[in-house]
């Protein structure tokens, strides 16, 4: 993120009226287990677009690539494993506020 980024989230954050005070902010902590998840995936889909559109900018700037030369390319089998086993973990950091969850209802939640 940029320094301008941080500061837009800090300023909608201190908005925000108290959205992290630990109470189900949408009455059930399982509807805001998916808004986190969601939030999680948007905030990793920006930086990756981000730093993939600064990433293709700079290699055909200096000639690296010439333009769509990313879409025909294939990675080897090594790396494409690699990839697997980043996605994993992607998968679970999106997923981790579920797993956090009570595995019981709670005097909150209906049951």
């Amino acid at each position: 993120m940029t320094p301008d980024e941080v500061i837009d989230l800090r300023r909608w954050l201190d908005a925000s009226g108290g959205i992290a005070d630990g109470k189900p902010f949408l009455g059930d902590r399982r509807l805001d287990a998916l808004v986190e998840v969601m939030l999680e995936m948007a905030a990793q889909l920006w930086v990756v677009k981000r730093r993939n559109a600064v990433l293709e900018s700079l290699l055909t700037e200096k000639g690296a690539i010439a333009p769509g030369d990313m879409e025909g390319h294939s990675l080897p089998d090594e790396r494409a494993g690699q990839l697997r086993a980043e996605r994993t973990e992607f998968v679970a950091t999106l997923f981790r506020s579920f797993s956090e969850l009570p595995t019981e209802p709670t005097s909150e939640e209906p049951a």
